[in-house]
């Protein structure tokens, strides 16, 4: 349980529950105690946050209980907010940016998210230029200070890897051999693996290896990001990882490797059936290898079965 956390949700409640902050803490501890739990300065007991909720009038155990839920609720919401960012949904970032303009953002991780998501949705819709946007970020995660640190979250690689995709080729390709890095040494990430920005890393790491034409590193984090599809059993970006395979098969002239990754994007576009993504994999497959892609498939298959 993280102090910072669970004393910021004990303030929100009490302001909704309109008690002074003086009569809250009065003969639990003193004001400027309870300023130090809701920074992070020093952790809250069990023992204070019994006496707490029996200020609000709730049992400690509901209590404990709608935090928690209010808190998977709250990460659910940030994620759906990256991915509209990503997408471009401008209807679905509104909604939600209305919503968690709302709600109290608890622990600093998830204030860095969320600042990055508004960040990047800043410079999609135009709103920020390119090396404004590069400032931010950077100022952010205290860029380049961050890279000496040998233990990163997933959030911080997340934001890396965004970095990555927007600054010169020579800062490019600093991040990319950090990052990668930090891959060949799994203990340096901590993370629980399965969540949506772990596949986003592998695949902008993916991405821009291809730009730099590392095209087996460009297979391996795709086969890391469907490795991790599989297992978690999630398809989120898998699309993304066969189309990037395909690619990079094709310029090592691994041809039967290709036609695989071929077929299996053509698999995951059509379970997942958005016609939006279809047509759009479609005609970017089509301008890369010259092909019409319903009857590459209806060949492959022929050729499978014989």
């Amino acid at each position: 349980m993280n102090s910072m956390e669970i004393s910021n949700y004990l303030e929100k409640i009490r302001y909704g529950r309109k008690i002074s902050q003086e009569s809250f803490v009065d003969g639990v501890c003193s004001l400027r105690q309870y300023q130090r739990y809701r920074s992070g300065e020093c952790e809250i007991t069990y023992e204070k946050i019994d006496h707490f909720a029996r200020k609000l009038g709730i049992p400690t155990k509901k209590l404990m209980n709608e935090f928690e839920r209010e808190m998977q609720n709250q990460s659910e919401m940030l994620d759906r907010l990256y991915n509209a960012v990503v997408n471009k949904d401008i209807t679905q970032v509104n909604e939600l940016k209305s919503s968690l303009d709302k709600e109290t953002i608890f622990d600093e991780e998830r204030k860095m998210y969320h600042k990055h998501a508004l960040i990047m949705n800043d410079l999609y819709s135009g709103k920020l230029s390119k090396e404004e946007a590069i400032s931010k970020t950077q100022g952010l995660v205290n860029y380049p200070t961050i890279l000496k640190q040998n233990y990163f979250t997933d959030v911080e690689i997340l934001i890396l890897s965004f970095l990555m995709s927007i600054v010169g080729k020579d800062e490019q390709t600093k991040l990319l051999k950090k990052l990668t890095q930090l891959y060949d040494n799994k203990e340096s990430i901590m993370s629980g693996g399965g969540n949506h920005a772990t596949f986003l890393i592998l695949m902008r790491l993916a991405q821009i290896s291809g730009i730099h034409k590392d095209y087996p590193k460009v297979i391996r984090f795709c086969d890391l990001g469907i490795q991790r599809g599989i297992l978690f059993k999630q398809y989120y970006l898998m699309d993304y990882f066969f189309y990037y395979k395909a690619l990079a098969h094709f310029k090592l002239e691994e041809f039967a490797a290709h036609e695989e990754a071929l077929f299996r994007c053509y698999n995951v576009l059509h379970m997942e059936g958005n016609k939006k993504k279809i047509d759009k994999f479609t005609s970017l497959i089509e301008s890369d290898f010259k092909i019409v892609y319903d009857m590459f498939i209806l060949r492959y298959l022929k050729k499978s079965i014989v």
